[in-house]
This record gives C-alpha cells, sequence and structure tokens, in this order.
C-alpha cells in the first residue's frame, strides 16, 4: 500500500485532510473531555475583555467566557490541547493550527500532485 502512495504520489493529496483530520480530532476530544466547553488559559484581567456580559459561573466554579469557552483551570482537562496561544486578538489551540495548516495546504497541494503526475509521465 505504501508503494502505491509513494508511486502515485497520493500521499501529497492525502496530507492536507490528514491535518485537517488531526485538527478536527484534538478539537473534539477536548469538547468530549470538558463536557462541551473548550478552557481558554486566559487570565482574569484579560477575560473581561472577551467575556459574554452575562458570564455565568457553574457550580463547580468554572469561569464561562461565552456558551462555549472557560477559563482553564485545575478542574478543566487536556489544558495544552485547548486554546493556549494569545495572538492578541484571538486565541487559538493546537486543533486549530492543524486546521489552518490543512486548510492552506489544500489549496495547491493539488496542483503540486498534478505537476508531479505530469513529470512523471513525461519521463516515461
Amino acid at each position: 500500500m505504501f508503494s502505491f502512495l509513494r508511486k502515485t504520489a497520493l500521499w501529497i493529496l492525502l496530507t492536507p485532510l490528514a491535518f485537517t483530520f488531526l485538527g478536527v480530532v484534538s478539537n473534539q476530544t477536548v469538547l468530549w473531555a470538558n463536557h462541551d466547553t473548550f478552557p481558554v488559559s486566559i487570565n482574569i484581567a484579560k477575560a473581561h475583555q472577551f467575556a459574554d456580559p452575562d458570564a455565568i459561573t457553574l457550580p463547580d466554579g468554572t469561569v464561562m467566557l461565552d456558551s462555549v469557552h472557560c477559563i482553564a483551570s485545575s478542574k478543566t482537562h487536556l489544558n495544552l490541547l485547548a486554546d493556549v496561544l494569545d495572538f492578541h486578538d484571538r486565541y487559538v489551540s493546537v486543533g486549530d493550527l492543524s486546521l489552518d495548516l490543512g486548510e492552506y495546504l489544500g489549496t495547491f497541494m493539488p496542483f503540486v500532485w498534478g505537476a508531479l503526475v505530469i513529470i512523471k509521465l513525461k519521463n516515461q
């Protein structure tokens, strides 16, 4: 199977799909582990900029920023895969970066694959 992927260069077409799949799995795992909440590593002072005015605190002490995002704490799980990267205007997770990379690679990888197929056909 691997020789087939190597000979036909289909691995080039599968790379963006693999990054997209890994991003989806990462984000969904964090949501599943935290009972449909997504932790954000943010300090309390900065959280007031992003928080919904109607933000609530759950019975276990988790502070919600909106209907999905909450402030990461010792009670939340898989915080390393949650929104940990601060880009000043938004927080992103490892899964978000993987989704973005898959989308970026998906824009030009079919052209790279097509060029390699043409080169291989021409050299035969």
